[in-house]
């Protein structure tokens, strides 16, 4: 009797699995194209590009990506805009997108652990001295990339970025994939059919007050993230964040190369990252830290008011320097 049932089990099982991974196969081959890859000490990442004719006077672009999402959001986002500039790269974070690690995700789930890794891959590809750009958790990246590369880049822009380390609970599926056995088991039997049905909702909760763009999730290709080990990746470098950006604000106040080079771009209504629990924490330790808060721009505000930011990018680089201290714009038109 009791083997009878373990048979069943065993067959239900694999009838979800290969259930599952029918369902993420027919989203995964409906995906904007791949770009390049390029390998380094723990990762090989891939990556978009645009503007890249040789040119020693461009300056160029480092786009970073955040939770949940890959390359194509960045540069669906700021891509074209960035490239009437300069040389524009967008990276998918290590173990994220169709980047793949070579060592265990804990190990990478620390900012600079990845931001090493993408600098690695800028500097074998022949560039010097990007701008980092880098949305939500793509902006502690940034951060972490400013810490650890700070006299090798000429400045850093956070969008919506988690800065300072927060109290409660983790995400429940988050905490489930990464239990042993239990973890991988439902990332390869239930992941795809349920992720599927949460991938327009969960981006329009992001962005909420304001409205996703049209065909958003195709465009960025967003159901990357449905793929086990990604999401597995994914998982970890949330669950762990907190940790890896209490030991980073030990040495905020140490970083050499970024004196007046750090700008912060927020929402005031910003459901998923508070403003006022990170962004304006961090500029009253960093008085030389310029933050623009943007009123009624919500998570997705690289996507909603992308032409601004370009502008106060392009700013930026005019000057060579921010304006230190907190100031506000408004919607234009």
């Amino acid at each position: 009797m009791l083997s009878t049932i373990l048979i069943i089990i065993v067959l239900i099982g694999l009838g979800l699995w290969a259930h599952d991974a029918y369902a993420r196969g027919r989203l995964l081959n409906n995906l904007p194209p791949a770009g390049d890859f390029i390998e380094t000490d723990k990762a090989v990442l891939h990556y978009l590009s645009a503007n890249t004719a040789p040119d020693a006077d461009k300056p160029v672009f480092v786009l970073i990506h955040g939770s949940s999402a890959n390359a194509h959001d960045m540069m669906l986002a700021l891509g074209d805009g960035l490239a009437e500039i300069g040389t524009v790269l967008a990276f998918d974070r290590p173990g994220i997108g169709r980047s793949r690690n070579k060592v265990p995700h804990k190990q990478m789930a620390d900012p600079r652990e990845q931001a090493r890794e993408i600098h690695k891959a800028v500097k074998q590809l022949g560039y010097a001295n990007p701008y980092i750009i880098g949305q939500s958790w793509g902006g502690s990246t940034a951060l972490a990339y400013a810490q650890v590369h700070g006299e090798e880049i000429a400045g850093t822009i956070m969008l919506a970025p988690p800065i300072v380390p927060w109290y409660g609970p983790d995400f429940w599926a988050y905490r489930l994939v990464t239990t042993p056995i239990i973890g991988p088991a439902f990332a390869h039997m239930v992941l795809g059919k349920y992720g599927s049905t949460q991938l327009q909702p969960g981006a329009e909760r992001a962005a909420h007050p304001e409205v996703t763009p049209d065909n958003y999730v195709y465009d960025t290709a967003l159901a990357l993230i449905l793929q086990p080990h990604v999401f597995i990746a994914n998982a970890t470098y949330a669950i762990n964040l907190k940790h890896n950006l209490a030991d980073m604000q030990r040495t905020r106040g140490d970083m050499p190369g970024t004196f007046e080079r750090l700008m912060i771009i927020h929402g005031d209504k910003d459901p998923t990252v508070s403003i006022k629990w990170n962004a304006l924490p961090f500029i009253s330790a960093r008085p030389d830290v310029e933050l623009i808060e943007l009123k009624g721009a919500g998570h997705l505000l690289h996507h909603t008011w992308k032409q601004e930011i370009i502008d106060q990018i392009a700013r930026f680089m005019r000057d060579g320097k921010v304006r230190p201290g907190h100031h506000k714009l408004e919607k234009q038109g």
